[in-house]
């Protein structure tokens, strides 16, 4: 192979964690090479040293036959390196050709800009997406998936030979990932090199040439991905043991705990957005919640927790009527929400977790008019014990923990205030397969624990593995429910693209 892109020896260390340890491996030319770890395993350390927003103690990167000599964001870009990160890097308040071409004049006579010129080369980059939307249109009107693909192509238009794409797909929907792996393929055949961080092995399976893998910091392996590669041999070398099964935490209870009714909306809607939505959670069910992009799903989450204001709907909690749903009320009435945005919505990130922690419970912290900073603490070493957060102390702040303990960490914010029902939004999203098993295994334990749960999520397994029902989403409506023991992802879909019960 043509070894275009070399690791070797790299390793990186802050303060007495050591992140990356004496790690070496090539990337060929025009291959898509996948990067396979759990969270904290060194994925995103290395490619920020290779996209020169890091530097390493120790080794080097030769690219091209070239050894790099400064790590810096300019000499990246200089050797042809793209990033893009998980956490978008957009502007939301300019439009879609601007963020393209975020560097580009295209200056006409008497120093103009030639905005026809301008239009007419992000059109041709929007359509080999199929997306449909306007290079004038603003980022901030765009769905985080069409955002996310925005940033991709500034990558494809800067011409860039190595593109370094971290969770790509985390906010995207199953026909823009579709898009994605396709424009992919188009980069591979142009000679481009990828360099592809996922949590979702079926991607990894799909997209890949060859996969390395990463523990705890170390190199493990580098893999050809072809027919003798299987996806539970590589999550077995990603965690260091044999797997068999599924890859989900399967609920072996059946059915509906009780029938009391913990949580009620009816006929909820919003112009344009939901359409008379109604339902019921009843104490100690997993009510599930699916639909692609679109369909309304994510608006309702908002909706029934007051994120987001509704033209029309009731809510009940308990029977009781809830005339203005919001966080200030819902708190205290024992429902507590897990952001699907960890980053902008659900941790302080440069706070202390400590902080984070005694968000919501400050009077219950406090003596008098005083927060006690002994009881803060220890609630937070509690919380943080109990749910395996991997933290040197509770000052340590979120921004520097990884996906999976920053996912941790939101859930043990609410579980501290010790509520009876929690609605979460994509409760594993962006974490890896080692994380998301300890958040499917809190769940179910707080099932058993008589407390309710309603989970949106864009992943049909998850809600397979988790629920008693799911409802179904499509056209901004509630289209269908399925209930466990007749569950099936075809029929999940096939409900969310809009066909009939009698139809599956």
């Amino acid at each position: 192979m043509n070894e275009f892109l070399e690791i070797r020896g790299i390793s990186k260390s802050y303060g007495m964690v050591q992140a990356l340890k004496d790690v070496s491996f090539s990337v060929s030319r025009g291959e898509v090479h996948a990067l396979l770890g759990e969270n904290g395993a060194g994925k995103s350390t290395l490619i920020k040293i290779i996209s020169g927003e890091e530097v390493p103690n120790a080794g080097s990167i030769v690219i091209n036959g070239e050894e790099v000599r400064d790590f810096n964001p300019a000499r990246a870009t200089a050797s042809g390196i793209a990033m893009v990160h998980q956490e978008l890097a957009i502007f939301e308040n300019m439009s879609v050709g601007d963020n393209i071409f975020p560097n580009a004049n295209f200056l006409k006579g008497g120093g103009f800009i030639n905005q026809r010129k301008a239009d007419r080369e992000a059109k041709s980059l929007i359509d080999l997406f199929g997306m449909n939307i306007s290079p004038r249109q603003k980022m901030d009107s765009l769905t985080m998936g069409q955002q996310q693909i925005v940033e991709i192509l500034r990558c494809v238009s800067a011409g860039r030979e190595i593109i370094l794409l971290d969770e790509p797909t985390s906010g995207l929907n199953q026909e823009e990932v579709n898009k994605l792996m396709g424009i992919i393929r188009r980069l591979k055949g142009q000679g481009i090199t990828v360099v592809y961080i996922s949590h979702r092995i079926g991607e990894i399976m799909e997209i890949s040439d060859r996969v390395t893998v990463l523990r705890d910091g170390a190199y493990v392996g580098t893999y050809v991905n072809d027919a003798s590669l299987s996806e539970m041999e590589l999550i077995g070398r990603m965690v260091g043991r044999e797997l068999s099964g599924t890859l989900y935490s399967a609920r072996t209870e059946d059915g509906i705990a009780t029938e009391e009714v913990v949580f009620e909306a009816r006929d909820f809607s919003k112009k344009n957005s939901v359409s008379g939505v109604s339902f019921a959670l009843h104490r100690g069910e997993v009510l599930g919640f699916f639909g692609l992009e679109g369909s309304g799903a994510n608006t309702v989450s908002r909706m029934i927790y007051g994120l987001e204001a509704a033209d029309a709907g009731e809510l009940y909690i308990k029977g009781k009527r809830i005339k203005k749903p919001g966080p200030d009320v819902l708190v205290p009435a024992g429902v507590m929400y897990l952001n699907n945005n960890r980053k902008n919505a659900g941790l302080l990130l440069r706070s202390p977790a400590l902080d984070n922690l005694a968000m919501p419970l400050l009077k219950r912290l406090s003596d008098g008019l005083f927060i006690n900073r002994g009881k803060m603490v220890s609630h937070a070493e509690k919380y943080i014990g109990e749910f395996n957060i991997v933290i040197p102390s509770v000052y340590q702040q979120p921004r520097n923990l990884s996906g999976g303990n920053q996912q941790k960490l939101m859930f043990s914010i609410c579980m501290g205030n010790m509520p009876e029902i929690i609605i979460m939004n994509e409760p594993t999203r962006g974490i890896d397969v080692g994380a998301k098993g300890e958040i499917h295994r809190f769940i179910l334990e707080l099932i058993r624990k008589g407390l309710s749960v309603i989970v949106f999520s864009s992943e049909m397994p998850e809600l397979i593995s988790l629920c008693d029902r799911v409802m179904v989403m499509a056209k901004n409506r509630i289209a269908g429910e399925v209930r466990k023991g007749d569950m099936s992802q075809e029929k999940i879909m096939a409900r969310a693209s809009g066909f009939a019960a009698g139809e599956v």
